[in-house]
C-alpha cells in the first residue's frame, strides 16, 4: 500500500492529543547529563527508546507500520535516483575528462606553435636559427616551406643601411632583412670622398660628410631606416689579454695601454670578454681605435639623426662567423685594402689578435692580373709565415680573405693561389645581390662584390 505524506499528516493530527500525552509521560523524564559528549549519547537513546515504546503500543501500532513502510520506500526512492544520478554523473565527468584531455592537448598544441614562432620571430640570431633547423618543431614555422606555399610575412621585413668607409670610398647599401635571417640587398651607391672632408682616416668635415650621407640616403629611400655603420679594419688594432694579467678591466690599466698604436690622450678602447668572468684566466679582447676618428663619425650621425645600429670595424664580426663554422688551431683572416692588410690571427672565442701589413693590392697592381695576383698572395704569406714562427703557431690549411682590394686582384679567369679562401666559399649569410634588378646601382668601382658579401655576413651577425 502506498502511504502519502498528506496520510501522515491526517493520522497525527486526529491523535496529536494522544501523541502529546505520550511524550510527557514520566518513562521519557531522565537527569540531565552534564556532559557534551554524553549529551549527545543520550539524546540518540532518548529516541530509540521512544520509539520502541510508541511501537510496543497496540493504538499506533498501525501509524507506526505505515510510517515505516513509508520511510522504507521514501529511502528506497531516494536510493535509486541516487544510483541513476551517479551513473550519469560518472558518464558525465568520463565525457568531460575526455573534452578537457583534448582541450589541453589542442590548447598545448597551439600553445607550442605559438611558442615556436614567437622564439623564431623575435630571435633571430643566426646561431639560434642554425639550432632550430634541427628542431623538429621548427618545422612548423619554416620559413622556405611557408615560401613554396606562397605564404609571406613582409610586415616583418626590416628596411636596413649600411654605410660602409674604406680606401676613400663610402658605400651605401639599402637591404631588406626577413625573418629567415636573409638579406635581399635593393640598391647600392659608392661615392669617392675628397680628402678635405677625409683626411687619411680622421673627418675633417662633419657637416660635408653628413650632406653626402644625406643625399645617399634619400636616393635610396632610407629616411626612417635605422643604420649600421662599418669601417675599415686599418683604422682599429685588437690584442687579447688574460683577465688574470690586468689590474682592472680599463682603459687606464698600464697593459692595456701598452698595447695601444695610439697616443693615450687619443685612445677608445673597448672591451669583449670572450669568456666565464668568474674563470681567473678569462680572455678579455681588446679593440682599440682613434678618439678623433669616433668622434669624427658620431658627430656626422648626429647631424644624420637617424637611429643607429652600431658603428664596428670590419674584419672582426667575420672572423668570429668563420670560427663557428670552421674548426682549425689556428684561424687566419686577411682584409685587403688598397694600400693597407691586416691580418687577424686566432682561434674560436679565445686569442684574437691584429697586425697590419705596410702594403696593399694597389702596390702590385699591372696590366697582367694574374702575375699581380701571385706577387701579393705570394708577400702576404711570407709576412703570415714570420709572424706566426714569431708566436710558435702553425699555418692552417686555408687562409680566409676578405676585402674591397680582393676584386682587384681576381676575377671569373683568375682565382685565388692555393692555401687562400674566399670567405664567400663558406656561405656564412645568405643574401641575395643583383645589379640588373635595381633601380639604384651606382659604382665608381668595377666590382663591389667582396665587400657585399662581406657587409651583409656583418649584418647577419650583428641582429
Amino acid at each position: 500500500m502506498k502511504v502519502n505524506k498528506q496520510t501522515i499528516k491526517k493520522i497525527f493530527k486526529n491523535n496529536s492529543e494522544k501523541i502529546s500525552k505520550l511524550f510527557n509521560n514520566s518513562i521519557f523524564s531522565k537527569k540531565k547529563i552534564n556532559s557534551k559528549q554524553n549529551k549527545k549519547s543520550s539524546i540518540r537513546n532518548k529516541s530509540n527508546y521512544l520509539f520502541n515504546k510508541i511501537s510496543k503500543l497496540d493504538k499506533y501500532q498501525n501509524i507506526i507500520e505505515k510510517f515505516s513502510k513509508f520511510n522504507k520506500e521514501e529511502i528506497e526512492q531516494k536510493k535509486s535516483k541516487a544510483k541513476k544520478i551517479s551513473k550519469k554523473y560518472q558518464k558525465l565527468k568520463v565525457i568531460t575528462s575526455l573534452k578537457l584531455f583534448k582541450s589541453n592537448i589542442n590548447n598545448l598544441k597551439i600553445k607550442n606553435k605559438f611558442s615556436n614562432f614567437y622564439s623564431y620571430l623575435v630571435l633571430r640570431k643566426q646561431d639560434y636559427l642554425n639550432r632550430l633547423n634541427k628542431s623538429k618543431a621548427f618545422q612548423l614555422f619554416n620559413l622556405k616551406s611557408l615560401k613554396k606555399e606562397k605564404i609571406t610575412n613582409k610586415k616583418f621585413d626590416q628596411k636596413i643601411g649600411i654605410i660602409f668607409y674604406g680606401d676613400h670610398n663610402l658605400i651605401f647599401i639599402s637591404l631588406i632583412l626577413n625573418l629567415n635571417n636573409k638579406v635581399n640587398i635593393e640598391g647600392v651607391t659608392e661615392i669617392p670622398i675628397p680628402g678635405n672632408v677625409i683626411g687619411d682616416s680622421i673627418v675633417e668635415d662633419s657637416n660635408e660628410l653628413a650632406n653626402i650621407a644625406l643625399d645617399s640616403i634619400n636616393l635610396l629611400d632610407l629616411d626612417t631606416s635605422p643604420l649600421l655603420v662599418v669601417l675599415s679594419s686599418s683604422f682599429f688594432n685588437i690584442h687579447t689579454f688574460k683577465a688574470s694579467d690586468l689590474k682592472q678591466i680599463s682603459q687606464s690599466d698600464d697593459k692595456v695601454q701598452s698595447k695601444s698604436p695610439y697616443l693615450p690622450v687619443n685612445t677608445l678602447v673597448d672591451f669583449l670578454r670572450m669568456s666565464d668572468p668568474k674563470i681567473s684566466d678569462s680572455l678579455i679582447r681588446t679593440i682599440y681605435s682613434k678618439k678623433d676618428l669616433i668622434n669624427g663619425w658620431t658627430d656626422t650621425l648626429e647631424i644624420i639623426n637617424l637611429p643607429v645600429i652600431g658603428l664596428i670595424p670590419a674584419a672582426p664580426s667575420i672572423f668570429d662567423s668563420i670560427t663557428e663554422n670552421v674548426i682549425e688551431e689556428n684561424t687566419i683572416l686577411i682584409d685587403i685594402e688598397s694600400s693597407t692588410t691586416t691580418v687577424l690571427i686566432g682561434s674560436k672565442l679565445a686569442n684574437l689578435n691584429s697586425h697590419k701589413l705596410p702594403f696593399g693590392s694597389s702596390l702590385y697592381l699591372s696590366s697582367n692580373l694574374e702575375e699581380t695576383s701571385i706577387n701579393y698572395f705570394d708577400r702576404v704569406l711570407n709576412s703570415i709565415n714570420l709572424i706566426l714562427k714569431d708566436q710558435e703557431k702553425k699555418l692552417p690549411s686555408d687562409i680566409f680573405v676578405m676585402g674591397s682590394g680582393l676584386d682587384k686582384l681576381i676575377n671569373k679567369k683568375v682565382n685565388l693561389p692555393k692555401g687562400f679562401k674566399k670567405i664567400s666559399e663558406l656561405n656564412l649569410t645568405d643574401f641575395s645581390y643583383s645589379p640588373k634588378s635595381m633601380k639604384v646601382h651606382e659604382l665608381v668601382s668595377n666590382s663591389i662584390d667582396s665587400s657585399i658579401y662581406s657587409l651583409s655576413t656583418i649584418l647577419s651577425s650583428c641582429v
